[in-house]
């Protein structure tokens, strides 16, 4: 049941499962079988979208006859004809860009890959942040002034962003953005290497032909599946939430399956006074495709009321664990040698906890990346990262595990997972299960209270603020 070093090895041969490719639906019908083969009645809800993808041989860019190195395509920006577009370059600076400028033009932006302050995205719950600051090209693709609806509109042929601080090996292959809706304007992304040619070549308005000819695929699908084990306790009818998804370009995005499934054989195993309902989620990598507020939880949330609200005339959920990014290994570097690779220590945890209850729960049952020490996180106003955050907006308390390596969404083959550390985070995850799942009153797990709009205004201009000095 716990081979976790095969089930990681299927991953890699999975390849990247972006939603709703061949890989991603085969991963969610193992997990189905999975689920069956432990008794659980499995549950599905289907999500139709159109399908965006570009592998690597269908984006280009030649200026004046040179082949440029691209790093990725930008996700569900746009495409291009078979043989692209062709205009002069333009280099537009600045967060808030002059788009109009670039019209009948393709622009050249650029992107930093920036080391955020922790204190500015977190709060603590009295202890230290397990890292200082964050440093993730995700949160370099979402503060670039990226409007590509913008530029669209302002009749941009198209766009090349260019990775700053950010090793070109790190930003091969990226996935990213990955929360926004079809931009229908083709983008692509170019390594830190490329960066001068391209910013000369940029402001002196030479000629460059851009390929991306991406496919689009209408009536596309992706299941989120949903299995109950029913609590055999005098509190059966409150229930605890375990949640991941499914959807990821690695073995680390996104394993939090593996323990899913052992958390189900537990339950199924041993009997638990409170109902436990595991999901599955699909589209956290095409959020768009779900739901249009939150993350992709929020649309199996929304849809199934009676198995968690207060309200819904069923199930009330009373606690949560959403499990994401398991037994990352940390990658850096190597200031001899500027190889980019495996620095032989592990990503530190983002274990976010959203009472000062659980906060506590999780110091006392904890033994993660580092063993018997967990660190708990208090959501920050201006986001929770990952498929906690709608446990988050419904008030409902829950721990979530979520890293953050710098490869996170890079869609790569890379042995990337710290089997022991991913065993280590399971069996403090199936701790948490069965305290919350037992006899204490739900009054032990304390109450969420979401930062108000005036806290987020001014966490948001803080970060604004830093970000437009780095």
């Amino acid at each position: 049941m716990n081979d976790y070093a095969a089930k990681i090895r299927r991953l890699q041969e999975l390849g990247p499962r972006s939603s709703g490719n061949d890989a991603h639906r085969a991963l969610i019908e193992e997990v189905a079988l999975d689920l069956t083969d432990l008794g659980l009645d499995v549950n599905r809800d289907s999500h139709s979208f159109e399908r965006w993808d570009a592998t690597p041989d269908q984006i280009g860019l030649t200026v004046k006859g040179r082949s440029i190195v691209l790093s990725s395509a930008w996700s569900y920006s746009g495409k291009t004809p078979a043989a692209g577009v062709t205009g002069p370059l333009i280099m537009l600076r600045g967060r808030l860009k002059n788009w109009k400028s670039a019209s009948g033009k393709i622009a050249v932006i650029e992107a930093r890959n920036i080391d955020v302050p922790a204190h500015l995205l977190f709060d603590t719950w009295g202890g230290e942040l397990p890292f200082h600051t964050l440093s993730n090209p995700v949160v370099g693709s979402e503060l670039a002034g990226t409007d590509l609806a913008r530029a669209r509109k302002a009749g941009v042929l198209g766009v090349v962003a260019i990775w700053r601080d950010l090793p070109d090996s790190a930003a091969h292959a990226q996935y990213l953005p990955f929360t926004r809706d079809y931009q229908g304007i083709p983008a692509v992304w170019a390594p830190e290497s490329e960066a001068d040619a391209l910013v000369r070549a940029a402001e002196a308005g030479e000629e460059a032909t851009l390929t991306l000819a991406a496919d689009r695929t209408p009536g596309a699908s992706m299941d989120t599946l949903w299995a109950v084990s029913p609590g055999t306790g005098p509190q059966a009818k409150e229930a605890v939430l375990v949640v991941t998804h499914s959807d990821g370009g690695n073995a680390v995005e996104e394993n939090g399956h593996l323990a899913l499934l052992a958390l189900a054989h537990e339950a199924v195993t041993v009997p638990h006074n409170r109902t436990i309902v595991f999901v599955y989620t699909a589209g956290h990598l095409r959020i768009p495709a779900v739901t249009k507020h939150g993350q992709a939880t929020t649309a199996w949330l929304d849809k199934h009321p009676e198995l968690w609200s207060p309200t819904g005339g069923g199930l009330h959920a009373v606690a949560g664990l959403a499990i994401e990014h398991l037994g990352a290994k940390h990658y850096s570097v190597d200031s001899t040698s500027g190889h980019y690779g495996p620095s032989g220590t592990l990503e530190p945890e983002l274990l976010y906890a959203t009472t000062a209850e659980l906060a506590e729960l999780v110091r006392s049952t904890w033994s993660g990346v580092e063993v018997g020490k967990g660190h708990p996180v208090k959501p920050g106003p201006i986001v929770q990262f990952g498929e906690g955050e709608p446990l988050l907006q419904h008030h409902i308390p829950a721990v979530s595990l979520i890293t953050m390596p710098q490869y996170l969404l890079a869609e790569t083959n890379d042995d990337v997972v710290d089997i022991d550390a991913l065993s280590r985070q399971v069996d403090s995850f199936r701790k948490l299960q069965t305290h919350l799942a037992g006899s204490v009153d739900s009054s032990a797990f304390g109450k969420v209270t979401v930062p108000g709009k005036v806290k987020k205004l001014f966490a948001a201009i803080r970060a604004f603020r830093y970000a437009s000095s780095h």
